[in-house]
């Protein structure tokens, strides 16, 4: 290549007259209103804007401090020692009457298998007559012992299991007690009713 050729290669495309070239042409469509902002410009709110939008803004409440427990709530101790004191009573007397009530079934137990004997002895001391015990008077009896027992058994069981839970008993045995005195006062008037010579002193009283 001769250096007139080179010389020309390397000034073509440029004005002749020794001038910058011209900018380069934006192929953009032409915005409807207003201009195109230049390459690498973003808007910035000016300080007060965001001043007052970082006021605005809302803001996490504070961690509410931790509750202390109340002067008297249950945790207390000038409320556990009463409660001690009370559930100390309440298992005092609890055992008291179920002791009391085991002693009272065995006896009515016992009275009940010896009662042909000890009605002959009320009779005898009131002036009724001689007692002739009735047929199905032993089976009341045998009926009559095992309700005890297995009364009594319930009374101690349901009481301990109140116990163990921390809750009042001392009214169970109480409650059992007296299911047990009304039980024995109807079998007993049971037996005294349905007795003959009974029934014929009755209507010796009345007659008086």
């Amino acid at each position: 290549m001769s250096q007139d050729e080179a010389a020309r290669n390397e000034t073509q495309g440029q004005p002749i007259d020794g001038s910058a070239p011209p900018p380069p042409r934006d192929e953009r469509p032409r915005p409807q209103y207003g201009e195109y902002a230049p390459e690498g410009w973003s808007w910035q709110p000016p300080a007060d804007e965001r001043a007052d939008a970082a006021a605005s803004a809302p803001h996490p409440a504070p961690p509410p401090p931790p509750a202390e427990p109340a002067p008297n709530g249950p945790s207390s101790p000038a409320l556990q020692a009463p409660a001690a004191q009370t559930r100390s009573a309440d298992r005092f007397f609890t055992i008291l009457l179920l002791a009391l009530g085991a002693l009272g079934a065995w006896n009515t137990s016992v009275s009940l298998q010896q009662l042909p004997g000890a009605i002959q002895t009320v009779y005898t001391q009131q002036g009724v007559g001689t007692y002739t015990p009735q047929e199905w008077l032993p089976t009341l009896a045998l009926v009559g012992t095992v309700f005890m027992l297995a009364l009594y058994a319930a009374v101690l069981g349901w009481a301990i299991a109140r116990l163990r839970a921390r809750r009042v008993a001392f009214w169970v045995p109480i409650v059992g007690g007296a299911i047990a005195l009304v039980s024995t006062i109807v079998m007993t008037s049971i037996v005294f009713l349905t007795d003959p010579t009974f029934q014929s002193y009755l209507e010796r009283m009345s007659g008086v």
